[in-house]
């Protein structure tokens, strides 16, 4: 990853959070090519026997860090929905991409069946109720699900190739996110068990990380329409992927539980500074933007703010 820049009409205050931030988000291992055999060949499957689950009978959770763990768990079961639109795409014709889509879910599933076994392990959790929606309101949100995979296929085969940019673009901020998620929840809830969890999950989570910064840099840095249909997706609107299929009060929960403190702000300004790193995306402070749209009042990515315009 290259380093971060610097925004233009730099301010004090933007300077000392710029500064923090970058502190903050860590470096991925290396942006260098991936071996998707050896990925494939390697991908973690269930961790029933590895979890501690009788150290959180002995120390529980706390309240909120268990509703933070039961988002996160119906974030990971949303991705086999999410694939359904990405292989509509030119996506299904690249074999190496189909390969690691293809384990990555595998890998996502069985994280979403550890947080769903440490949710059981805790007699106390009460899941969330979704808000009930208007009949209409359902049968409109129904009817999008089934057609949008037609419009999508249709608009992206259209396009071509670079039409990928776009989904891999976005798995890329949506591993930063996580990253800085898991982080942020360490923080506020620093079970011992916990720890181990999570910091085993990102190490698989890493080379998710590894694998969609590769393919964002080279598909940005070879395609002019690539980067332009990115930015136009990224600036009409981004949240982590499978957020709008969430009841909107957990989401808002997220992020003021996890990112309204200092530390957390800083981690919001790393991701906008991360993104401003890719070719064509600068200034488009995609994370301040979502935490302001869920609640957080003030979020402001430096870039964003200072008006940084973006070359193609």
């Amino acid at each position: 990853m290259t380093d971060l820049p610097t925004p233009e009409h730099e301010t004090a205050e933007t300077a000392a959070v710029d500064a923090a931030a970058a502190e903050r988000m860590p470096e991925p291992a290396t942006s260098g090519d991936f071996d998707i055999r050896a990925y494939t060949r390697t991908a973690a499957g269930s961790h029933a026997d590895s979890l501690p689950l009788e150290a959180f009978t002995e120390h529980p959770l706390a309240a909120k860090t268990l509703r933070a763990i039961a988002y996160l768990r119906d974030l990971e079961r949303f991705t086999m929905h999410h694939m359904r639109d990405v292989l509509v795409t030119p996506s299904h014709k690249d074999a190496r991409l189909t390969a690691f889509l293809a384990t990555w879910a595998f890998e996502k599933y069985w994280i979403a069946d550890a947080f769903d076994r440490i949710l059981a392990a805790h007699s106390s959790f009460v899941p969330a109720k979704n808000r009930a929606r208007l009949r209409v309101v359902r049968f409109v949100r129904e009817f999008v699900d089934r057609v949008s995979p037609i419009f999508t296929a249709i608009r992206a085969n259209l396009i071509g190739e670079d039409f990928v940019a776009i989904h891999v673009t976005r798995g890329f901020i949506d591993e930063l996110v996580s990253r800085a998620t898991y982080s942020q929840i360490l923080k506020k809830d620093p079970n011992a068990a916990l720890i181990e969890v999570l910091e085993g999950f990102q190490k698989l989570r890493n080379r998710h990380l590894q694998f969609f910064e590769g393919e964002t840099l080279r598909r940005l840095e070879e395609s002019k329409s690539a980067r332009k249909l990115t930015r136009s997706s990224l600036r009409r609107g981004w949240a982590p992927t499978g957020t709008a299929e969430q009841p909107t009060q957990e989401t808002r929960f997220m992020m003021t539980y996890l990112f309204s403190d200092a530390s957390g702000r800083s981690d919001i300004a790393a991701v906008d500074l991360v993104v401003d790193t890719l070719p064509g995306q600068r200034g488009l402070a995609v994370m301040s933007k979502a935490a302001r749209k869920f609640g957080l009042k003030g979020a402001n990515g430096a870039a964003g703010a200072n008006g940084v315009k973006a070359t193609a």
